[in-house]
């Protein structure tokens, strides 16, 4: 004995159009995590010429030029999913958010071969618990 699981023919519509606010909702409250959490001082070294102390290893990058701040952004695409980090349709992307997250390559435009290490942003962001705890709080306010 076999079934066959017909669907609506609209089932894909019907189930972007009830997933799409959820959807939005983690691309809004992902995109005010970033803003925050890279809009802050780091806890290391404060070097001559720089505005704000660098950020120790651990730590999310310290907003020093502005660059990567301004960058942040979200965008739907057209599948209905979205995209949220570094975006040029934003604000030309500088090198240095590729080579906080990736700073081995040799193609990398920043050199981070020392100790201190890289300051990954984006992935360190996705293991977030605070950012997890967020995305719960905002995704329950929904129901």
């Amino acid at each position: 004995m076999s079934a066959t699981l017909r669907l609506h023919p609209d089932a894909e519509e019907r189930l972007r159009q009830y997933l799409q606010p959820a959807l939005e909702v983690v691309a809004d409250t992902t995109l005010r995590f970033l803003q925050e959490k890279l809009n802050q001082p780091g806890t290391g070294i404060h070097h001559p010429g720089l505005p704000n102390p660098s950020s120790n290893p651990g730590e999310y990058p310290a907003k020093q030029s502005g660059a990567l701040l301004a960058c942040l952004g979200k965008a739907k695409l057209g599948d209905g999913s979205w995209v949220v980090g570094a975006l040029n349709s934003v604000s030309p992307v500088p090198p240095e958010a590729w080579a906080l997250e990736f700073p081995q390559p040799p193609n990398s435009p920043v050199s981070r071969s020392t100790g201190y290490g890289a300051r990954p942003w984006l992935s360190k962001a996705l293991g977030d618990s605070e950012l997890q705890a967020q995305l719960r709080a905002a995704l329950n306010a929904l129901r």
